[in-house]
């Protein structure tokens, strides 16, 4: 019985060991850069590799919300001194890159089809690549208005925006209109 106890304790022992490498093993991740990325086999590739993004800066934050409520507040002015060069555009069914004088006079013809503007953000995050090379911010908000004929009507929002050296320089909107009563 003595042996029986003793070869038990030995083989725990042994098993605890090895799992305690193994878990070390896995604990530390891959390092790319100098940053830890995690090793994860996804069920689709994707078509780069991850970024490994992390949380960017509230600068690029501020800037995208001064551009939002410029167009709120129809001060286009405000909205280009916040706006590349260029910028490009990917809505539903556009698709396109425009100078900024020409995004200012879609976004100028675009806000006047809107009465009585508002929005109520949900969230946002900011967020870098670990290269240091791309910037997006991203806003989730709620958009009401009424139209030239009174009627109210509201959507949800969510845009992703690429921003370089503090100006948008891409603006992915995507919408989801809520059901009718």
């Amino acid at each position: 019985m003595k042996q029986f106890i003793l070869i038990t304790c030995l083989a725990v022992a042994l098993v605890s060991c090895n799992d305690a490498d193994k878990d070390k093993k896995e604990a530390e991740p891959v390092k790319v850069e100098g940053v830890p990325i995690a090793e994860v086999k996804m069920p689709i590739p994707l078509e780069k590799p991850y970024r490994n993004w992390q949380i960017g800066s509230t600068e690029n934050v501020v800037a995208v919300m001064n551009g939002l409520k410029a167009f709120v507040d129809k001060d286009f002015a405000a909205l280009a001194a916040v706006t590349g060069d260029s910028i490009e555009l990917d809505f539903d069914y556009l698709q396109t890159t425009m100078s900024r004088d020409s995004a200012m006079k879609m976004f100028t013809a675009q806000r006047a089809l809107y009465n009585d503007l508002k929005v109520n953000i949900y969230d946002y995050v900011s967020v870098i690549s670990a290269d240091k090379t791309e910037e997006w911010v991203t806003f989730w908000y709620k958009q009401s208005w009424k139209n030239n004929k009174g009627v109210a009507d509201s959507m949800k929002v969510t845009n992703d925006i690429r921003m370089k050296n503090g100006k948008m320089v891409e603006l992915d909107e995507k919408t989801s209109h809520f059901q009718k009563k």
